[in-house]
Formats: structure tokens, sequence, C-alpha cells
């Protein structure tokens, strides 16, 4: 060993150690920046790391063969010989020419090696997934593009060069940030953040992107956190030209105020590249700093992220809400946490893990908090907003949600619950309307599409239902709701196997949902088919289904006792079920009864 360490020292390997650690941090500076402004996949740094990966033993084994080679060289002609025999003279030496490692073959290694590198980075730009897939449709796209407003915008996941989950998710809570900055400037089209995820780990030419997302520019980048820094790399590309309206490099002190700062600077210099008016309020909206703390806000983005990816479950939401608590313990005065922490309150009620009585007044307590520290917090609003529709106060909650769009007036989220309270308060078209912008704003999010085709079943567009059913399944193949909405289209139309053969669709990708039985036992109810409507409206019942169901099933049988009855018990034990039952095409059976006029009362007062 002790021979080993003098010949490392001797043979000077430490220093070629060091000088090949340097220059291969500034090989990879330059591929990360040919890799940002080229497009390239996220393998392609990762593909030269491993080529100086590999050259690395291989440099050092030349260096020290040579050095070897140096150090033993035969001795000059005119020196005197101390052999005395061809026995015994030394052993002959290995001239440099006799073995690879010589540095000529090591440079040219090096230099072949990053070749490749360039010529699959060259082919992938020009032949690749990215690249064009024919010069006709490259033309059809770009004319597209070029003929949308330029402020309609993509903001697609940011990229990280690690796989560490911290990285990841303070990368995914900045990028929620910013587009949520975007969404308060009105004159800005944002695509919100199901749709733009889809895009996430994909290679995609981006006018394909954009074309797929109906916007005319696309912003990507990079968020990198090494110790207490943060570098942060953007640009704003024109899709019809793949022209670069804007770039911007952040390298800064990770501290909350930097973050926010970082935030509120990109969003309106995006603004400003596209031209977007920026009124003085919404300027300082966007200039708001929801926290000083930076543990605070760490804690919130990592609740958030297990939120957004773990939340139709319940350890995910209540390993969220954990985090949200221990954020407001941090920053007491964190109005955007308490938010949160409603919005797990109100997911574990409607994912049925928590009662009503167990979780609305949780809910409300946080709202409260959240409004008292930020009066015009749009996510508290929002939440607010659902506590109301949740207690049949539809009007009331209108006005939070019509706040909420003048705040964020790009919130996709926004735009389909403030269509969901303007069908209960009988303003059907409008509904629609705002059902449409919402998918407009976040076209590939199926709970939004989910949400179009339901409100175009309850205004009675059948034919619409049907048609945008059809537009969610080819999103979502195993989209069980658009089953059961065609079901119920095809029920009202009088196509009554296609709509038993929907909702039987319906249960077989889902059997654990308790209203396709209710559904089919309706069609079955429409056909005359009493005993299988009965079987199935069992079935629901025991699966839990709501009893308004069970109540509208009995009508279509003809039973308007028993129908009533449910109804009216329903009212006393979850009145929020009732909250649409007015515009409900499958109470039309009830609708002659005194018995419907009064219970339409009650729920007024209610």
């Amino acid at each position: 060993m002790k021979n080993l360490i003098h010949e490392i020292h001797r043979r000077s390997l430490w220093q070629v150690l060091g000088i090949y650690a340097v220059g291969s941090w500034v090989a990879l500076q330059v591929v990360d920046v040919i890799g940002q402004n080229f497009g390239l996949p996220d393998w392609f740094p990762a593909f030269a790391l491993g080529l100086l990966v590999i050259g690395l033993p291989i440099v050092l084994a030349t260096a020290f063969v040579q050095e070897g080679v140096r150090g033993s060289e035969p001795p000059a002609a005119d020196a005197p010989s101390t052999a005395a025999s061809p026995s015994d003279a030394a052993p002959l030496q290995r001239s440099p020419r006799d073995t690879p490692f010589t540095w000529r073959n090591a440079i040219f290694g090096g230099v072949g090696a990053f070749a490749l590198w360039g010529v699959g980075a060259a082919g992938w730009m020009l032949f690749g997934p990215g690249a064009d897939s024919g010069a006709a449709a490259g033309t059809d796209v770009a004319e597209a593009a070029a003929a949308r407003d330029l402020r309609s915008v993509a903001v697609l996941p940011f990229a990280t060069r690690t796989t560490s989950e911290e990285d990841e998710y303070f990368a995914e809570g900045m990028h929620d940030d910013l587009l949520t900055q975007l969404a308060k400037i009105d004159s800005l089209k944002v695509i919100s953040r199901t749709s733009v995820m889809e895009y996430k780990g994909v290679n995609r030419n981006i006018r394909q992107i954009a074309e797929e997302l109906g916007v005319a520019t696309v912003v990507e980048g990079g968020v990198q956190r090494a110790g207490n820094r943060v570098r942060i790399n953007m640009q704003l590309i024109e899709a019809a030209t793949d022209r670069h309206l804007w770039a911007e490099t952040y390298d800064e002190e990770l501290t909350a105020a930097n973050v926010f700062a970082i935030q509120s600077d990109l969003a309106k210099k995006i603004a400003s590249a596209l031209q977007a008016t920026l009124t003085p309020e919404v300027a300082l909206r966007i200039e708001e700093r929801p926290t000083e703390s930076l543990e605070a806000y760490d804690l919130y983005v990592r609740g958030r992220f297990i939120l957004d990816n773990r939340g139709s479950t319940r350890e995910g939401v209540e390993s969220a809400a954990a985090l949200y608590r221990q954020a407001i313990e941090a920053d007491a005065t964190y109005a955007l946490a308490y938010a949160e922490l409603a919005n797990t309150y109100l997911q574990l009620f409607n994912l049925g893990y928590l009662s009503e009585s167990e979780a609305l007044p949780e809910a409300q307590a946080a709202v409260e908090r959240a409004l008292e520290l930020s009066p015009d917090l749009a996510a508290a609003r929002i939440h607010r907003a659902e506590l109301l529709r949740l207690d049949l106060r539809p009007a009331e909650a209108a006005h939070e949600l019509e706040r909420v769009l003048e705040l964020n007036p790009g919130s996709a989220d926004a735009h389909s619950r403030y269509s969901a309270v303007l069908l209960t308060l009988g303003r059907p078209e409008a509904a629609v309307s705002e059902a449409r912008r919402a998918v407009e704003l976040d076209p590939l999010s199926v709970g939004l599409r989910r949400s179009l085709v339901a409100r175009l079943a309850w205004v009675r567009d059948y034919d619409g239902t049907i048609e945008e059913s059809r537009n969610l399944l080819e999103l979502e193949p195993t989209e069980a709701d658009a089953h059961y909405y065609a079901g119920m289209a095809q029920t009202i139309k009088g196509d009554l196997a296609d709509a038993i053969e929907s909702f039987s669709e319906a249960i077989e990708l889902n059997p654990d949902d308790p209203y396709y039985p209710a559904g089919i036992a309706w069609a079955y109810a429409k056909d005359g088919n009493r005993e299988q409507a009965l079987v199935y409206i069992r079935r629901a019942e025991a699966a839990g289904v709501p009893l308004k169901e069970i109540g509208l099933v009995y009508g279509s049988l003809g039973d308007l006792d028993t129908a009533f009855d449910y109804l009216e018990r329903g009212f006393e034990a979850e009145p929020g079920t009732l909250a649409n039952i007015a515009a409900d095409p499958s109470a039309d059976p009830l609708r002659d009864d005194p018995r419907w006029d009064e219970l339409l009362e009650k729920l007024a007062r209610e």
C-alpha cells in the first residue's frame, strides 16, 4: 500500500485528477447551456456526464503509464554501461508506442466521445421527436400558432438536474406559484397546471405542445438548488417561429424573500414580453410576499406536492395537512397555509373519510383565519365559496367566486366552480359557458372535462353530453363518469338499451362507485323493468349512495310516496346533496306533485 501511494505521488496523479475535474465541470456547464437553449432532452446532460465518468479511469491509467515510462527511460548512448553480460542487463523497457494508454490516444478518445455527443444532439434536434414531423405538418402547425393571440401561454414543468424529491417539490412549488401569479393578469390566457404537467419529462416539439394546448407562446426553464443558493433559468418562446422573446437567469441566495422576488419578477417580465396589460393593483398583488419564513414556505410546497400527487388517498391528504400545520407553526401569519389546510378538510369530506360535522367546522375555521390575515386571498375565498355551496347558500357562493375571478381571472378551477353555482341559481347557459372556459384554460384536465359533461347533461343538452363524453373517453379511456353521463343522456333521449350498456360499462370500470348502480336502476325504471331497477337501487343504497338518488329512482318507478320519503330524509340528513335538484332532469316525474314545490320552498329557506 505504501509503495502504491508513493507511485501515485511520484506520477502526479492527484494533479491529473484535479485538472480533469475542473475540465469536466466546464464541459458540463457548456452542455447545460446548449441543452437549455436548444430544447435537448433531460438525458443528454446525463449522457455527457456518463462519458466523463468513463473517461476518468482512462485518463488516470494513461497518466500512470506515461509517467512510469518517463521515469524509466533507458540511459543515454554515451553513458557508461554497467551490464556485464546480456543475462545481467536490465529488463527491456516498453516504448510508449507499445501501449494504447498514451496522451495522444486519450486526447483523440476525448474528442471522439464529445463528437459522438454532438452528433447525437444534432441528430435529436434535426430528426428526433423534437423535430418537425414533416414540412407540410410543420407549416400547418406554425400557421395555427401564428394565428393565436401572442398573449396565450403555457408554462411547462421546470426541469431539475437531480432525482431528489426535495428538489422536485421545490421546482413544482416554484412552477405552481408562477402559474398563480400569471393567472392574476386578466389579459393573459394561461394554461393551468393539470394540462401542462402532462408534459413533465416528455420531449416534444414546442410547436406541437403549443398546438395541443391552444397557445402561441411557451415558457420553459430549470430550477437548481445547491446548498443555500438557487439558480433559475427561464425562456419564453414564440411557438410559430421558435423565436426567443425573452430569457432570464437568476442566481441568488436561497431565502423566502428572494424566492418570492424571483417569482414576481418572472411574472412581470413575461407579461411585459407578451405586451399584456398589468394594472397597478395587479402588480401590487403579484409583489406580495406570503411569508418571510423559508422554513414555512418549504413545508407548504411539500404539502402541496403531496396533495397534488397523492390527493386521492386518505394518507396523502392527511400527510399534506400535517405539513400545512407545521408551516403554520413556523409562521402563524401564513394565510396560504391556512387556506390549504381548509382544502384538506374539504378533500377528506369529499372523499368520504370525514363526516360533514367532522370536516366542515374545521375547514370553516381555517378559511376564516386565512381571510383575517389576507382578506383578498383567492385560495381562501374559493374554499369559502365551497362551504357556502354545501350550506345551500348559492347566491353567496357566487359572490365569493366572482371576487375570486376578479383576483385570478385565469383560474380554471374557479371558472368550473362558478359554473356549478350558476347551475344551482338557474342560469344554465352561463353555467355551460363557464365550464367551457375552464376546459379552455386546462384542456387536458379530466376533472374539468368531466364537469363540462355534467353541466351539459344538467342543462338538457343531451347530444352535447354524448359528444363530450366521447371526447372525455379519448382523453382518458378508463373514465367511468364519461359512460355514466352518456347513460344519463341516453336515458332521457329514450335510447334505453344504449343507456343500460353505458351504465354497465361505468360499473365495470368502477364497481365501488354507488352512483353507477343508481344510474342503471334509473334506466331500468324508465324501461319499465321494475325488478332489475329494485335490484340495482338496493345495491346502490347498500353502497351508501345519497338518499336523493334513491328517491329519484322510485319517482321514475311511479312510487311517489316512497320517492318523497327518501327526499325528505335526504333533506334532514344531507341537505347539500339536494342543492341542484331543481335542475335535475331525473326529477321530472316528481314536478307535478304538490310535495315538490314544498320541498323547493324548504330548500330556499335553508
